[in-house]
């Protein structure tokens, strides 16, 4: 079994590449602030051109009417306003003309600059969704709880998740379900949890007017649907998926006071709206155990990440309410004290390395020159740049063994793409 060391030989708390993780994080840090940035100069721009035209507009209001002004003054000093008068008119006519049309070219000329810059900001807008999208399919961030739904009776199984992530994020992806054997195919209740026969309501007596329990095996039935919670369940259960409604809906919540409330309603030759059953004693156990059960074998889906499809901080879209900087900074955060942490046990201190020790006791060291991240982000403003100053990126080694500071923040030239990081070095022992 592999586990992973610090430098120092101690025990490392993760069980995976977190140097590999760091790379990645930073390389798409690094990507998406730089076109933040590129899309805040551009909307900056904006604003600037709207007050320029603004002045414009007001230059030739005032440039033209002067120019009025004074054909009408000059008709009324010739000494004959009556024989000069229907030409200065005619000439003031003109003015305005030529007014009215400097204007509307002036207009023009911003409405199309506008719509350039407003592409060219939408452009990328959508290439940060593409880059943050590409990163957090790979699955790179660890997640505290999850949801997922699944339609399983159309001509392709689809599904939906929703995780939740340390830090109050939360992110949602679409599903390819295809690719998980087990739910690629129609799946029966007896494949997920068998021995499932319950109580699903009362029936009449045949002949009288009392009421005996409605019982139905439900391993044979298929799940048409699926929607799963950390603590709640919903299951739509169809004898075939082509039939036009479900059989059963069985809905697995937690209870007010203690435990689990459990209500199935029967659509299957009902002939009334009479309200769910509500499920008691062991029938609460075997269906409470049927949603387990479910939950277990789903989980391999959430391997199965097609496309992102928002993310949320604080419960805010971090898409619409441009709140991109403020996740990478909440992430960087969370980075920090484990970056500080192995870089204090690296020993090289212009790395940050880790061991790695399979089975047979062989160690292998990987490692991260800090000068690889820290080049990606240097291009960035200083204040995106002061995110990452808790993950012990910046700075060189001194003649002391020591960090040296980083310099002051300054604000070069941006450049249009970041090289990709180099890959993590290996060294073996």
């Amino acid at each position: 079994m592999t586990r992973y060391l610090y430098g120092d030989l101690e025990p490392f708390p993760a069980s995976h590449d977190v140097l590999a993780t760091l790379r990645t994080f930073v390389t798409c840090a690094a990507r998406c602030l730089q076109l933040v940035d590129e899309a805040d100069v551009l909307e900056h721009s904006l604003d600037a051109a709207a007050q320029d035209n603004l002045r414009a507009f007001e230059a030739l209001s005032v440039y033209f009417a002067g120019l009025v002004e004074v054909i009408d003054e000059r008709a009324m000093r010739s000494g004959a306003p009556e024989i000069v008068g229907p030409y200065a008119n005619r000439l003031a006519d003109t003015v305005e003309k030529m007014a009215e049309q400097a204007r509307a070219a002036r207009g023009n000329a911003l409405d199309a600059s506008a719509l350039q810059v407003t592409n060219d900001i939408r452009g990328k807008r959508d290439e940060i969704r593409r880059v943050l999208a590409e990163w957090l399919v790979s699955d790179p961030l660890p997640f505290t709880s999850w949801a997922l739904s699944l339609e399983l009776a159309g001509t392709a199984p689809q599904g939906q998740a929703i995780l939740t992530h340390p830090g109050e994020i939360t992110t949602a992806f679409s599903l390819d379900v295809g690719r998980d054997a087990s739910w690629a195919r129609p799946r029966r209740v007896g494949d997920v949890a068998s021995g499932m026969a319950v109580q699903v309501g009362y029936k009449k007596a045949f002949l009288r007017s009392s009421l005996n329990p409605d019982l139905a095996v439900l391993d044979d039935f298929l799940i048409a649907a699926l929607e799963l919670g950390p603590d709640s369940a919903e299951l739509h259960l169809r004898r075939k998926l082509d039939q036009p409604r479900d059989s059963f809906v069985i809905a697995i919540d937690p209870a007010l006071v203690e435990g689990v409330d459990v209500r199935i309603t029967r659509f299957e030759g009902r002939t009334d709206d009479s309200a769910p059953y509500e499920s008691a004693d062991d029938d609460v156990t075997r269906l409470s155990s049927l949603a387990d059960a479910a939950r277990k074998q789903c989980q391999s889906l959430l391997a199965h990440k097609r496309r992102l499809l928002w993310v949320q901080l604080d419960g805010h879209d971090i898409f619409e309410q441009q709140l991109v900087p403020a996740l990478f900074a909440r992430v960087a955060q969370r980075f920090a004290p484990l970056a500080t942490e192995i870089e204090r046990r690296s020993p090289n201190r212009s790395e940050l390395s880790l061991k790695v020790e399979g089975s047979d006791g062989r160690r292998e060291e990987i490692y991260l020159r800090k000068s690889d991240l820290s080049s990606l982000l240097e291009h960035l403003p200083a204040k995106f740049r002061a995110m990452f100053h808790g993950l012990a990126l910046f700075g060189e080694a001194t003649a002391s063994g020591s960090i040296a500071p980083p310099p002051p923040a300054s604000l070069p030239a941006q450049r249009e793409s970041l090289p990709p990081p180099r890959p993590l070095a290996k060294r073996s022992e």
